[in-house]
């Protein structure tokens, strides 16, 4: 069997997993794998069969089964494909899932503005990507519901600990993903990726840690560390009196609110000491940092902003090229937002499960979000290395299935396709209408593609038997 097989896919995915029962981890194969091959948010739309449905219900309602157990599967099946590599991008990202709850008795809280009055549940997510853009798996996850702000605590002052804000979870899933690299993959490093919600103090010191790899994206302008005696220096007004480390090209694509060009990118760089310090008990924590700033400097189509990103990162930079690399692992960070879009609107629709408890939800979302990741990978396979053979993520029953329903011109049965030719049959069958649509097949299509071959797999499946 291949790494592409649903069933084996499920296997190396969660076949790992400890439910405190053997005959637990089989059933959560199962559901995975079909899951996988019809991916939905609701539990009757994924299993066809009654017998199938009832026991999956089974598992997401078992109280013995640690929806944590679930999520370390997946970590450790991630850190297996991560071995290969000296390092991967690590994206890490918080979102919410909007879930109905109209008694208000899943024990979920509070998403969105709260005059709206919507339930539901946080999540924050990391997931790896390998040095050269193709997403690996999940690597941590953690869910919470997120409740009043507590009295004592406003926006401008926070008295609360590290461990009664909701920074702890962008410390946990660093942990988590540490830990599975460090069991199956100890000598790849993490390369933490973390949006302007990760710009906090402990967080900063957490990834400044000896021997680790992190950036993040600025979201203050920091107090830099300086004498007593001598005015505040500050981030921005230092790395933009810096003197530049080069140019380079910048693609952009077209979008909403958005001009289709070609930019000019300028690269600075600077060694800086950062003034952090904790408000509730005015400790100062002194730390050596890295910045990066990459600035549109070609003229913007009016009414749109200039690209600027302003990075703090634990990468030595002494080069542009050094510099570029910081950048392009930053970019990857776009991938945890399109994991987002596939696991709760795109082709998995997590929001849409009507499951009544807050564990069960978590047991399947997790089952879900992995899945998710599969559709991802599977995109950028098929852009990045697209003369790989398809029997490397496909299993040969859905190599034929595709084939004949979709009928390539020029193919001949038995002829092993490449990734990218799979790839692109499965996105055409999901709707895919070339690249006059704006770029190479979506994730999105690639699900509905996958959905759409599913009965044609179990047919021939069946024949085979």
């Amino acid at each position: 069997m291949n790494d592409g097989d649903f069933q084996e896919w499920a296997g190396l995915e969660f076949g790992s997993a400890d439910l405190g029962d053997i005959r637990r981890t089989r059933r959560l194969v199962r559901m995975a794998s079909s899951a996988a091959e019809s991916p939905a948010g609701k539990i009757t739309e994924v299993f066809a069969n009654d017998a199938e449905r009832e026991a999956a219900f089974r598992f997401v309602e078992n109280d013995a089964i640690d929806p944590m157990a679930i999520g370390e599967a997946a970590f450790r099946a991630t850190a297996a494909r991560s071995g290969d590599f000296p390092y991967v991008f690590v994206p890490v990202d918080g979102s919410s899932l909007n879930l109905a709850d109209h008694k208000q008795q899943k024990r979920l809280g509070i998403v969105g503005a709260r005059f709206i009055g919507a339930r539901g549940l946080q999540v924050m997510t990391g997931i790896a990507v390998s040095p050269d853009g193709v997403p690996l798996g999940l690597c941590g996850q953690s869910y919470w519901a997120r409740e009043e702000r507590s009295k004592g605590s406003s926006k401008k002052h926070d008295t609360r600990r590290v461990e009664e804000k909701e920074t702890r979870y962008w410390l946990e899933v660093m942990q988590q993903t540490r830990g599975a690299l460090q069991t199956l993959a100890a000598d790849t490093q993490p390369w933490f990726q973390l949006d302007r919600g990760g710009d906090a103090w402990p967080v900063i010191l957490d990834g400044l840690e000896p021997g680790q790899l992190f950036t993040v994206r600025a979201a203050h302008d920091r107090r830099l560390r300086s004498p007593e005696d001598e005015p505040r220096r500050y981030l921005r007004e230092s790395i933009e009196a810096s003197t530049p480390l080069g140019q380079y090209a910048l693609d952009v694509l077209g979008g909403p609110n958005r001009t289709p060009r070609t930019a000019t990118m300028e690269i600075r760089s600077q060694k800086i000491e950062l003034h952090l310090s904790e408000k509730r008990t005015g400790r100062v924590f002194p730390a050596s940092i890295t910045a990066v700033l990459t600035r549109e400097i070609s003229p913007v189509p009016k009414g749109q902003k200039r690209i600027e990103w302003l990075l703090l990162t634990s990468y030595a930079v002494a080069t542009a090229e050094d510099a570029e690399l910081v950048i392009f692992g930053y970019a990857q960070r776009w991938r945890v937002e399109e994991f987002h879009k596939i696991w709760k609107s795109g082709a998995c629709k997590v929001e849409e499960t009507q499951l009544g408890e807050r564990d069960r939800i978590v047991r399947w979302a997790t089952i879900l979000a992995a899945v998710a990741m599969r559709i991802l990978r599977l995109t950028y396979l098929g852009r990045r290395q697209p003369s790989l053979p398809a029997d490397v993520e496909f299993e040969a029953v859905e190599i034929d299935a595709t084939v004949r329903l979709w009928k390539p011109k020029g193919h001949q049965r038995g002829k092993m396709p490449t990734i990218g030719e799979m790839v692109f049959w499965i996105a055409k069958l999901g709707g895919y209408v070339g690249k006059s649509s704006g770029g190479p097949p979506g994730a999105i299509v690639i699900g509905r593609g996958l959905a759409r071959i599913r009965p044609a797999v179990e047919l021939l499946r069946d024949v085979e038997m």
